[in-house]
Parts: C-alpha cells; structure tokens; sequence
C-alpha cells in the first residue's frame, strides 16, 4: 500500500486500489496460483490471509541473449574523461524506481572523488516521475555531461547496452520478479541493488545493496564496487552463475507439472 500511495490522488491509484480488490477475490477463488518469487506469495498472503488453493513459486527463465561471461574488471585508475566508467540503470522511469536518487548519488560519488564516471539510464516512462528526473538532471547534470537517459530501447537490441557498461545499478524498491536484475546478472556485470524484496532472493550473496530511497547508501554501495576490481570480478561471477539456474526449460517443465498436480487434486485423483 505505501507504494501504491506514491501515486497520490491519481487515477492510476484508483485503478490499482480496485486491481487490489479484485486480484485478491480471484486468488481466493483459485484452485492452483503460481508465484515467480517467495516475496511475492508472501505479499499477496499478507492481504488475503492463507489461500485455499495449491500454490508453488516457480520463477520466470531469462532470454539467453543477455547471457554474457564477465570481463576483466579494470581499476577505476585505468578511466579518463574519454574512456568513461559507464554505470547502466534500465528501467521504466516510475515513481518506485528512484532514478532520481541514483543520480544524486553518482552526482556526490563524482564530487567526492573526481572519478570519470558516467550514469545510462534506459527505459519508457511515467510523466509524472519523467519530470522529477528532469527536475533532478537539471539540477546535478545541467550541461548533460554524464547522465545520458536514452527513452525506450527496443527489447532485441536491449543485451547490446548491457554489454557496453561497467556495473549495474537496480533501485526499484517495489517488485515481483526483477527479470531486469536477473538480465544484469547474466550480462556479466558486477551489481548494486536495491535491498528490499526480493531483490535479495534473486541475487543472493552476488551483490551490493542499499536502500533505493537514499542516496549516501547508494553512493556507499557504488564506491565499495567500484574501488575494488577485485571485489567486482568475485561478485560478478557469482551473480553471472546464479542467473544462469533461471531457464524457461526449467519454468515450463515446473509449470506443467504444476497444473497436472492441480487437475489431479482438483478431480479427486491425489
């Protein structure tokens, strides 16, 4: 609810509000729901109490387009203001993934240290959230010198971007499944995340966190990666091996078994 209220008196709140309402009824009248995350079954749980229905999280694959090894990882000594350290952020521009605070925490970070750093940010957006980033870009990056938002890229030519930066930075702080996080996984690149759910149960151990909603987190989050190539080779191999346990082999084969599982109960047969 916190982050629906983000949206004010708007008629995209009344809209989900009465998304809220009838999701919840359908679930309760469900005989089999699939969740993608464990964050998710217990989100939906905590609003509809315990459900009726057999229930099982079974996660989306990831396109093996994105499926990129790490590279060698430079020390941040190695950029000029001609080779640039590309930091990526892809995502709708919205009201709950905070671009805003990404770039005043790579606005401080440059400030602070005077590394050459530069912030993509990719994706379509809100109006609303549009204009706080303009409002924001205006302020720290007046000249557009370093950040670069490049509007909607086209989903085949997405892997391409990933494959052109140096470190990816996911600040949502409201998901189901991140299928953005899990692309920057598998693009090789070392990661800072957000540390709400469930961003922590798809990357696990092979990641920086912070709170999106903060831009001293963020920052710290992004100086510990960057200062130490070291550091960002270990997590991005981590992070690179973990994504590859999401297949759409293994998504069908469970869903199917799934739905058998629920016919059978449904018919009285187990």
């Amino acid at each position: 609810m916190g982050e629906l209220l983000r949206y004010g008196l708007s008629v995209l709140t009344l809209k989900l509000t009465f998304l809220r309402i009838t999701q919840s009824r359908t679930y309760s009248y469900s005989d089999g729901i699939v969740f993608l995350t464990h964050y998710a079954k217990n989100g939906v749980q905590k609003v509809t109490g315990a459900l009726p229905g057999m229930t099982a999280v079974i996660p989306h694959g990831m396109n093996n387009r994105f499926v990129n090894p790490p590279r060698n990882q430079r020390a941040i000594e190695e950029y000029s203001t001609h080779t640039l350290y590309r930091i990526l952020y892809v995502s709708i521009i919205d009201q709950y993934k905070h671009q805003w605070h990404v770039v005043e925490a790579v606005a401080m970070l440059r400030a602070q240290t005077g590394w050459p750093l530069a912030l993509d940010l990719v994706g379509p957006s809100y109006p609303p959230a549009l204009k706080r980033l303009d409002r924001c870009l205006r302020k720290f990056d007046p000249n557009h010198e370093w950040v670069h938002y490049h509007g909607a890229v086209a989903y085949d030519k997405l892997h391409s971007i990933y494959a052109n930066a140096d470190l990816g930075v996911f600040a949502s702080s409201c998901e189901n499944m991140p299928n953005i996080l899990l692309e920057t996984m598998a693009a090789g690149l070392p990661v800072a995340s957000s540390d709400k759910g469930p961003m922590p149960e798809i990357l696990g151990d092979a990641g920086v966190y912070f709170n999106p909603e903060k831009p001293d987190s963020i920052l710290a989050a992004l100086k510990q990666l960057i200062l130490s190539p070291e550091f960002r080779t270990e997590l991005a191999q981590l992070s690179y091996e973990k994504a590859k346990g999401y297949s759409w082999d293994r998504c069908s084969r469970d869903t199917f078994r799934f739905m058998v599982d629920v016919f059978n109960r449904y018919n009285g047969t187990k």
